[in-house]
């Protein structure tokens, strides 16, 4: 039996993520740590440590930080990365302070567009897509085309992972956010994202907003807080597993591979293309949120956004 919970579950699915890639420049205090990073990089990540095929679309430049984060890529397990050729702009990279208590904040320099030639495998179940990649030019607009080219067959999954430093205007921000939702079946986003973009909202009352764009489910991470999960049937509260923090960095994106991980496992996705009504319907979101919650907990032990493989689950 899966983690999930599906004993017929195909550990094989075929998905793609597209979004960024950046390096991460940690400091604390008087240290200077790299890891990998960007959210789309850690899901793409993360969901290949659970078992899953993974295509990557994003931007990796022609220095060693590049280098560096395909060798990540390929040590984790993503079958296939496709990145623009031919420009001459540097990796990304963030400038991540940790506060005494492990919480991070960014500074971006950056550059994001999508390879001119990419086409989505035959074979992909998912499209995960998210964060600056879906607001910074020139890959916003491709990265949208991209997931509209194929949001009638291909399960969606969105993570708005909002970053007030480099997505310029929150009406801008809420747009493309709301845009976006209108594609995807399944919204993770933070109580962060949310208290930004929808500032004189509650936390549930922002989710339901979101749901009424057009997705199944929109799940909302706080941290060490409940996670809450709203859908038609109504909210779902789950209580995250305590553990010791060493850093938060990552522990969303390894929540939302969780998720991926966790509707591959109970079936939701390939039956998505043939029944997508039934499927969605087949949704456990209490095992989804608890095996979510688990792969976040072990991100946060660890320095850096490190996911964990699936065997490190139980």
């Amino acid at each position: 039996m899966t983690a999930a919970g599906n004993p017929d579950s195909s550990p094989a699915t075929r998905i793609c993520v597209v979004g960024e890639s950046i390096v991460d420049i940690v400091r604390s205090g008087d240290a200077v740590v790299e890891h990998a990073g960007g959210s789309p990089l850690n899901v793409a990540v993360g969901a290949a440590r659970l078992g899953l095929a993974v295509d990557v679309v994003t931007y990796l430049g022609p220095d060693s930080h590049g280098e560096w984060l395909r060798a990540h890529l390929d040590a984790s397990g993503v079958q296939n990365v496709h990145t623009a050729t031919g420009v001459d702009r540097a990796t990304s990279t963030a400038a991540v302070t940790l506060d005494a208590d492990g919480s991070a904040s960014y500074v971006f320099d950056m550059h994001w567009q999508l390879p001119d030639s990419f086409v989505v495998a035959p074979a992909t179940r998912l499209i995960h897509a998210g964060s600056i990649a879906t607001v910074l030019e020139p890959g916003a607009t491709q990265v949208d085309a991209l997931i509209r080219a194929h949001a009638a067959g291909v399960f969606v999954t969105y993570d708005p992972n909002l970053r007030p430093q480099i997505m310029g205007s929150v009406k801008l921000a809420r747009e493309r956010v709301e845009s976006f939702c209108s594609l995807a079946q399944v919204v993770k986003a933070s109580a962060e994202d949310l208290a930004w973009a929808y500032d004189s909202m509650t936390l549930v009352e922002a989710a339901q907003h979101l749901l009424s764009r057009g997705p199944e489910l929109v799940v909302v991470t706080d941290g060490g807080a409940s996670t809450i999960a709203v859908s038609s049937s109504g909210v779902v509260e789950f209580a995250p597993p305590r553990v010791d923090i060493v850093d938060t960095i990552g522990a969303g994106d390894s929540f939302m591979a969780g998720i991926i991980a966790a509707l591959v496992d109970q079936g939701v996705v390939d039956a998505f293309a043939v029944d997508r009504e039934r499927a969605l319907a087949s949704i456990d979101v209490d095992a989804l949120l608890s095996f979510a919650g688990r792969c976040a907990a072990i991100t946060v032990t660890r320095a850096g956004a490190e996911p964990p493989w699936r065997h490190e689950l139980g």
